[in-house]
């Protein structure tokens, strides 16, 4: 039988009559009350099945998890006499932000959006439960979670990811990059929800004059906006968006974990918390070990500098994205609250042509963008596409000739950090020895979270289209999902920016 997760209200301080109903609740349906609590902090106790009913004098009534159906109905007769302990719904559509990272010294900062309809809500708080960010739980608990709330997106509930890399957080002060992202997510979820009948809830990490201004056109249109401290505990949106970036986080750091490549005798690499005993003693014996730090390990944080005395102290700038380098009427449409592909060109710096793509050139070590006109280097053209954009589509002879893996083990990493979106034609045509090796690869990159692979769906079925028809697609489908179409094809490229597109030349 599936179990019925566990749960928790909040009370009023001093207001703990309030629970009353709920004991008498209880224990009219036969539910058993201990004579004795088990500690000063608790009021009651009641076993009701095979769960306990506990009353906290902090204010807090909690539920354990059970196996019985019948606990589903307790829970929803205590909701309608307590009430949610989340703010209700002000809006037909509940939209809300946030992100886990920030204080872990390994891995990604996991960025999450969620979207959901007024009528999902109550699903949505049973399905997290009790669940918490702030909480150290195993790898499995929060894929149990993810597992339940993903449950619910064949119901109205939408999400979207995006990570910023731990070289970019030691380098740079992430609030620009957090503004920009959120704000690419924001653009994503207006062309498919009606924002103006939407609450936005975001956590105030300190929003950048650009956000703000987007989020105030978006008040003006009807949108009802909260940014605030500690939105997750009063807003349910913030809540599961806090919920599914600590999973998204945990489960590659779970992958991580296993890999061969990062095993230590006897070790574990734990939560990934700079105050975690487990992955503090990981990070000890490896440096005992004289091998570099991994990649997803933050040099930045102080942690690691006592460890590693040869680390510098970091001295964070602001990221060199360089919007200069992006058409002024792309920029006017994303600061209007539009993500435009169509729109975009890169401006070069040095020759001044305006472009409709940029040529990739690899070396050993690194990945260039270079103007097609005066083939010079285009200066962070990388950071600026992936945070401005964030999207790659590639067609066929991109996935068989490897071009993405290989850039992806290089030292610069043009495409780290990228969604990369696997076309149903290029699926077809990439199933071969060399695409699955490929699709392969990259499947390792999105599990250690270096990518997101993510598979697009298209109204044609591949099986039965000519050469024409299945670049047609792929070209349709770049413009429809906003993303840089990226070819090696010639005949490709020249189609794609006769349609609008961007594209990128490798």
């Amino acid at each position: 039988m599936k179990a019925v997760t566990n749960r928790t209200w909040k009370l009023p301080a001093g207001s703990l009559v309030l629970a009353d109903p709920v004991k008498a609740w209880l224990l009219a349906r036969g539910g058993i009350q201990d004579t004795e609590v088990k500690s000063p902090h608790e009021v009651w106790r009641i076993r009701y099945s095979d769960a306990t009913f506990t009353l906290y004098r902090s204010g807090t009534l909690f539920v354990s998890s059970s196996h019985d159906g019948a606990l589903r109905e307790a829970q929803d007769a205590i909701d309608g006499l307590l009430g949610s302990r989340f703010l209700a719904p002000s809006r037909d559509f509940s939209v809300g932000f946030d992100e886990t990272g920030k204080g872990e010294i390994l891995g990604h900062l996991v960025l999450v959006g969620v979207a959901f309809p007024r009528e999902l809500c109550h699903e949505l708080e049973i399905a997290i439960g009790s669940a918490d960010s702030k909480e150290k739980h195993s790898f499995k608990y929060w894929d149990d979670l993810s597992t339940r709330i993903d449950s619910l997106t064949g119901r109205g509930l939408t999400f979207e990811v995006a990570t910023i890399p731990p070289w970019d957080v030691d380098r740079f002060n992430v609030n620009t990059l957090l503004d920009l992202t959120y704000q690419r997510m924001l653009l994503s979820f207006a062309l498919r929800l009606q924002l103006e009948r939407s609450r936005i809830v975001l956590d105030n990490y300190g929003i950048g004059p650009g956000l703000s201004r987007y989020l105030r056109a978006l008040e003006a249109g009807g949108a009802e906006v909260v940014a605030t401290s500690h939105a997750d505990d009063i807003y349910l949106e913030a809540r599961v968006a806090s919920l599914i970036s600590k999973a998204h986080q945990q489960r590659t750091l779970g992958h991580i974990a296993k890999s061969p490549d990062f095993m230590l005798p006897r070790k574990e690499i734990g939560s990934g918390n700079a105050g975690d005993p487990k992955t503090l003693d990981w990070l000890k014996t490896w440096h005992a070990t004289g091998r570099p730090w991994p990649w997803f390990v933050k040099r930045s944080f102080k942690t690691l500098r006592e460890i590693d005395p040869n680390l510098r102290t970091a001295s964070k700038t602001k990221p060199p994205i360089n919007e200069h380098l992006l058409s002024s009427s792309f920029r006017s449409d994303f600061d209007r609250g539009r993500l435009n592909i169509r729109s975009l060109s890169v401006v070069c710096p040095y020759c001044g042509a305006v472009s409709k793509s940029a040529i990739l050139v690899a070396t050993d070590s690194v990945t260039e963008g270079r103007c097609p006109s005066c083939r010079r280097n285009l200066p962070h053209l990388a950071l600026t596409l992936r945070y401005y954009c964030g999207r790659v589509l590639p067609d066929t002879n991109v996935l068989l000739r490897g071009i993405l893996s290989k850039d992806l083990r290089r030292q610069s990493r043009f495409f780290e950090n990228f969604t990369i979106l696997l076309h149903p034609v290029v699926a077809r045509e990439g199933d071969s020895p060399a695409g699955k090796q490929e699709l392969e690869r990259l499947g390792r990159f999105h599990s250690m979270g270096r990518i997101r692979l993510e598979m697009i769906s298209s109204s044609s079925n591949p099986r039965y289209l000519d050469n024409f028809e299945r670049d047609q697609a792929i070209r349709e489908a770049a413009g429809m999902e906003n993303a840089i179409l990226t070819t090696a094809d010639n005949g490709m490229k020249g189609a794609a920016q006769a349609s609008g597109l961007f594209v990128l030349e490798v």
